[in-house]
């Protein structure tokens, strides 16, 4: 029975394997060890593993300046953390020697059964190559600056246009690079070429999407809805793209990978979906209509003649008006002047003498 020891890293993925089938094996940073350890935190003669009569091993420290501490046994959870001077090896032992982590394994432990292939992995291969990366950025930002051409009632001047399409591949640019940083990080593997191709068909199929909806909107007057369709698209869009990148970069379950893809993009788009229909359910004073122009040839209805519109217009702007109860007899019935009572002093009611002109007062003083 021979022992195999493991450099793994924190993600306990291996770095390096050993077997041992002498009776002892030495570990640290010098070259004459059998488990040479490139750390500075680790002696150039660490520990050794002995193996006694009985074929058991030891570690053992050799008076090293920071120890070997026993992490956890990821076969018997009773195992706890301690620091250890010698220590009888157990199958799925892990030490920590300086700064970097070992697990001691036994020769006749099962291994777990393969794992087959992901079809996605084949996928994701033939995008992960600088030509087909650059094609679809290139055809991304070729599709926006379109977009933002024919979206635009002015001339669009190439400053603009050049202004386009760096920000689109700055944009990608940026996602790729995060996906690929948190990738080495988690699973020490970047696969940037994947994430930016995924990244660029995306919103390839996004803009292509706009496009469309603004044919909707120019041939059916879709404004009120348009917004909501959007969120579908989006709804559909973002779990794609964030199963793909949760995939190239995170060591999770396929469960929770397909979890956390859906109900996080979802839950955020159902509250701007929930916005849109609070929205569309106000009044509003301005009518509601396309203002999309575009080229006659992509109309696909035919067109409302002047005639037949100015006829059914009163019925689109006119509100009716409902009178309340009485009003109509209260402006109808005029007001009638109230009798003097019995003994009233009529003086009262005298109409007032009408004031003096201007010219009549000048006759005065010319009298005086």
């Amino acid at each position: 029975m021979a022992l195999i020891i493991e450099e793994i890293n924190r993600a306990h993925r291996v770095h390096s394997r050993y077997r041992m089938e002498e009776e002892r094996a030495t570990m640290g940073r010098a070259f004459n060890n059998a488990v040479i350890v490139e750390d500075v935190h680790a002696d150039p003669v660490h520990a050794e593993v002995v193996r006694d009569e009985d074929g058991c091993y030891l570690l053992r420290d050799l008076q090293s300046l920071n120890g070997i501490r026993l992490l956890r046994n990821h076969r018997d959870k009773s195992v706890k953390p301690a620091q250890v001077r010698e220590h009888l090896i157990q199958s799925g032992d892990e030490v920590q020697i300086g700064k970097s982590y070992l697990r001691f394994t036994d020769t006749e432990e099962s291994v777990a059964a393969a794992v087959p292939l992901h079809s996605a992995e084949t996928v994701f291969d033939r995008l992960a190559t600088p030509l087909v990366a650059i094609v679809l950025c290139l055809l991304a930002a070729a599709m926006n600056l379109w977009l933002a051409y024919n979206s635009s009632a002015m001339t669009l001047e190439w400053t603009q246009g050049v202004e386009v399409v760096t920000n689109t591949i700055i944009a990608l640019l940026i996602y790729a690079a995060a996906w690929s940083l948190i990738g080495r990080v988690v699973r020490h593997e970047v696969h940037f070429l994947a994430h930016i191709s995924i990244a660029a068909f995306a919103a390839l199929i996004y803009t292509l999407w706009q496009w469309f909806s603004t044919l909707l909107d120019y041939n059916f007057s879709m404004s009120q809805v348009l917004p909501l369709l959007n969120i579908l698209a989006l709804a559909a869009l973002i779990p794609f793209v964030l199963w793909c990148a949760t995939y190239l970069a995170l060591n999770i379950t396929n469960g929770w990978r397909l979890a956390a893809s859906i109900l996080i993009p979802w839950g955020f788009l159902g509250l701007s979906a929930a916005t849109q229909i609070r929205e569309a359910a106000e009044f509003s004073e301005v009518p509601r209509v396309s203002k999309e122009l575009k080229n006659k040839d992509l109309l696909w209805r035919k067109p409302v003649p002047l005639e037949e519109f100015l006829a059914e217009a009163p019925a689109l702007f006119d509100i009716p008006i409902k009178e309340e109860d009485g009003s109509s007899a209260d402006k109808s019935t005029p007001e009638k002047t109230s009798a003097p009572a019995e003994g009233e002093d009529n003086s009262m009611r005298e109409t007032a003498p009408a004031p003096s002109t201007p010219a009549a007062d000048t006759q005065g003083v010319q009298r005086a």
